[in-house]
């Protein structure tokens, strides 16, 4: 994987550099991950202030062009950086199952066996209503 910056364009308003790269490659395409440890080394910043925003490849070329950003400090990412969906939602999915495993050590004794009720209670409810169904049929085939 070989990367030829194309364009290199300082941002001070927003504590930022914006950086195009070609990069010619021998199978696929490298992932996001790959491309991001070796603006590192070319960049000399931390990884967590490089936010790659695009790969954009040619189709049947080995060949594609970076869009990235490289960040003076972290706090700048932050309020620059929006989140996408996606993003949010594993964050919340995340905080919603630890929140969820403190409340189930804490109960869960309690909530096994008022659980274990209604499902026998449900289970006994189906039983009477397929009786009365068979019952009804019975009382139609007789008349």
């Amino acid at each position: 994987m070989e990367l030829k910056e194309i364009q290199k364009k300082e941002e001070p308003l927003l504590a930022r550099t914006k950086v195009e790269y070609e990069v010619v490659f021998d199978k696929a395409t490298p992932s996001g991950n790959e491309l991001k440890a070796s603006l590192v080394k070319k960049l000399s910043k931390a990884e967590n202030l490089i936010d790659i925003k695009g790969i954009y490849t040619d189709y049947g070329t080995k060949k594609a062009k970076i869009l990235c950003y490289a960040y003076n400090d972290e706090e700048t990412l932050k309020k620059i950086k929006k989140e996408g969906k996606k993003a949010k939602e594993k964050a919340k999915k995340a905080q919603e199952k630890t929140e969820s495993k403190e409340e189930k050590t804490e109960e869960k004794p309690k909530e096994e066996k008022a659980a274990e009720k209604p499902k026998e209670e449900k289970v006994e409810e189906k039983k009477k209503v397929k009786e009365d169904k068979k019952e009804t049929k019975e009382q139609e085939k007789e008349k």
